[in-house]
């Protein structure tokens, strides 16, 4: 007979236990103690031993964003969802990282992602994915479609979600369709 101790599974996965061990005293000191860098170091530790630990991998990626170190966030979120490409929380990671690197396309594109995977349940992480769809759309300027976006949004989002995106971003994109029409009929270009 085989001793198992080591292994855990979850999901059908294997998931060695000290990975599990360290991820968990990771989570305490970085939520309840705000030791960062140790949480980042147990975090590493945890995923050097199981590289397909996907907490561990979306805590590192977020605690790299938290930082500011963006290029290395959106590694691990993407690492995150090549091991899982059903997860929602590496999608919108990978959404937020993008934007957050000002590579407005790509950030398009996993909106899209955690878009089809949000479940009604979610309303609280769609308004922030819609969110950044909006934003990246207006970095793109495409306003019009950021419009198109924030209208299909109106039956999902509470009102209080839709205000606050409201209040940022529907005036702004309103006045930039208008100037973009006006531009049009004028056959002015701006230079």
């Amino acid at each position: 007979m085989q001793n198992n101790q080591n292994i855990l599974y979850i999901n059908g996965k294997i998931i060695n236990l000290r990975s599990e061990i360290l991820f968990r005293e990771a989570q305490d000191d970085f939520f309840y103690f705000n030791k960062t860098n140790l949480a980042l170091t147990k975090l590493l530790e945890a995923v050097k031993l199981t590289p397909s630990f996907v907490k561990a991998l979306l805590l590192c990626s977020d605690i790299y964003f938290i930082k500011g170190q963006f290029n290395k966030s959106l590694q691990f979120a993407l690492e995150a969802f090549e091991y899982n490409p059903y997860s929602l929380k590496a999608a919108a990671a990978i959404a937020n990282c993008y934007y957050a690197l000002k590579k407005y396309s790509s950030a398009i594109e996993f909106c899209e992602k955690a878009l089809n995977l949000v479940q009604d349940e979610n309303e609280a992480i769609y308004s922030q994915i819609i969110e950044i769809k909006i934003n990246s759309l207006l970095g793109l300027k495409d306003y019009k479609q950021a419009y198109i976006s924030f209208i299909q949004c109106q039956d999902v989002l509470k009102q209080t979600d839709l205000l606050n995106i409201y209040n940022q971003n529907f005036y702004l994109i309103k006045q930039k369709i208008k100037l973009q029409k006006k531009l049009m009929k004028s056959n002015l270009k701006i230079v």
